[in-house]
């Protein structure tokens, strides 16, 4: 009777796929229609300054002018530096900073708290920020060391613009590299630290066979969500430096605002958002692969 009743409640529940099919296509409406729409129009000539030449059919035109400009290739290196670069240097830091979180002490709560309140943020409050306090040559902290140092001030964001934006997006970004990671640490069972230290372990073997393999998920996560987000800096490049001098701070995506709301071309734009999406994906591909590389074994 019993199981008659447990049977009858499984049927009449709806399958998991069908939980899943709402968010799916909220999923789908917000993310690939638009996506579609501008594939449509990145092999469209629209100019939205001349509405008397209206909206015609250039087929590859689009991406033919981009890939044959040089001043793309020079946004392509920026953009691999930009990433890159925040990511080495958010990893390093969010792993140390992690692990030292990774204990108990007095004030650990607000301490804690400090170190996260930069990913809380909004980029373009950051970015003024660094902007005014820290980058301005007159006022900035970065004078008052220069002078203190006997140095002359040096003007951050017309001399060294590329280095400005990766040094503000790192600091904000830290915190969520710390977070993930924290997290990693604090779910490592205690049995296994005290099992390699009666296996005779030093400090040193419990963190390179122990703890890194053990964040391994964590670390791909984090990895991958960095990049993915990293790769669409523009708040902090528009208020800074708005992608100069010349396009020395340009990025992808601050190049498709450039394209498409300054000099107004909606398809050459376009063909630059979709040359951006599939350069994400491969970039990430890439980052993926070589990280199930590298941790082959713990993986496994």
């Amino acid at each position: 009777m019993k199981a008659n009743v447990y049977q009858k409640r499984t049927l009449n529940k709806p399958p998991i796929k069908r939980l899943i099919w709402p968010s799916a296509i909220f999923l789908i409406v917000m993310t690939q229609i638009p996506f579609l729409i501008t594939i449509y129009y990145s092999f469209q000539d629209w100019d939205i300054m001349r509405p008397d030449k209206g909206i015609s059919f250039v087929g590859l035109s689009n991406f033919k002018k981009i890939l044959t400009d040089p001043s793309f290739y020079q946004v392509l290196g920026n953009t691999v530096i930009l990433t890159l670069s925040i990511l080495v240097i958010c990893f390093v830091l969010g792993f140390a900073i992690a692990m030292l979180m990774n204990r108990s002490f007095y004030g650990k709560g607000i301490i804690r708290t400090m170190f996260i309140t930069p990913f809380f943020v909004m980029p373009t409050v950051s970015a003024i920020v660094w902007k005014t306090l820290v980058y301005n040559p007159n006022f900035g902290l970065s004078s008052y060391f220069a002078e203190v140092f006997g140095q002359a001030p040096i003007d951050w964001l017309a001399q060294h613009p590329l280095l400005s934006i990766i040094m503000i997006v790192s600091w904000m970004w830290t915190p969520f590299f710390m977070l993930i990671l924290l997290a990693g640490l604090q779910s490592l069972p205690t049995e296994l630290i005290e099992a390699a230290q009666l296996d005779g372990a030093n400090k040193i073997q419990q963190f390179f066979h122990v703890t890194i393999p053990h964040l391994v998920r964590y670390i791909e996560v984090v990895i991958l969500l960095g990049l993915m987000f990293i790769l669409q800096v523009f708040g902090e490049i528009y208020v800074t430096t708005s992608g100069g001098p010349g396009f020395a701070s340009t990025n992808l995506s601050f190049l498709v605002y450039r394209t498409g709301f300054q000099n107004w071309d909606i398809g050459k734009a376009s063909a630059v958002g979709v040359i951006t999406v599939i350069l994400t994906i491969v970039m990430m591909l890439f980052v993926f692969k070589l990280l199930r590389r590298m941790f082959k074994e713990e993986a496994e």
